[in-house]
């Protein structure tokens, strides 16, 4: 008990709080719990708390129209996801968002935001048979557990590999 006591004491710094702060704090507190205790118990939710919040915002430092359309992409993957499709083409994509938000997107500044956003994974390159149109496929990791599986080609069409043996 002695022991315990000592370490709450190196613990803990007195504080002068006013008497309403005091009642607040008796009526946060649990049966049977000190002031220290409940303080140090909110203190910690409260810390918590600011480390979810900065978490949860991963559009910091980007500038509004960059965020709309990060958000037009990731509810086109939605989308397509309640349709049961895991999968979008990239043609597929930029033709949902050019017709479903209000600003619309290049196809540079697309592929620029699938290849530079971590939420967004190439999932596979296929070639049309007998010609050089490559389409390729892209998922969304929806942070729920499920992974992102690669799928296979339609019928007419040669997977190409992701990554290019250059030899180099």
């Amino acid at each position: 008990m002695q022991s315990q006591n000592a370490t709450r004491e190196t613990d803990f710094t007195t504080i002068r709080i006013t008497k309403k702060d005091k009642e607040l704090l008796e009526e946060l507190s649990l049966p049977k719990e000190c002031a220290w205790e409940t303080f140090r118990r909110i203190a910690q939710a409260a810390a918590i708390t600011g480390i979810k919040k900065k978490e949860k915002d991963s559009y910091k430092g980007m500038s509004p129209k960059y965020k709309r359309a990060i958000k037009s992409i990731e509810r086109c993957f939605t989308a397509y996801r309640k349709q049961g499709v895991h999968q979008v083409s990239f043609s597929q994509i930029k033709d949902w968002v050019n017709t479903n938000s209000r600003e619309g997107v290049s196809s540079p500044s697309l592929s620029n935001f699938l290849r530079r956003r971590p939420q967004f994974k190439m999932v596979r390159k296929d070639r049309r048979h007998g010609t050089n149109e490559i389409q390729c496929f892209w998922a969304m990791d929806y942070e729920d557990g499920t992974p992102i599986q690669k799928g296979e080609s339609s019928p007419g069409w040669i997977e190409v590999p992701a990554t290019p043996n250059t030899g180099i």
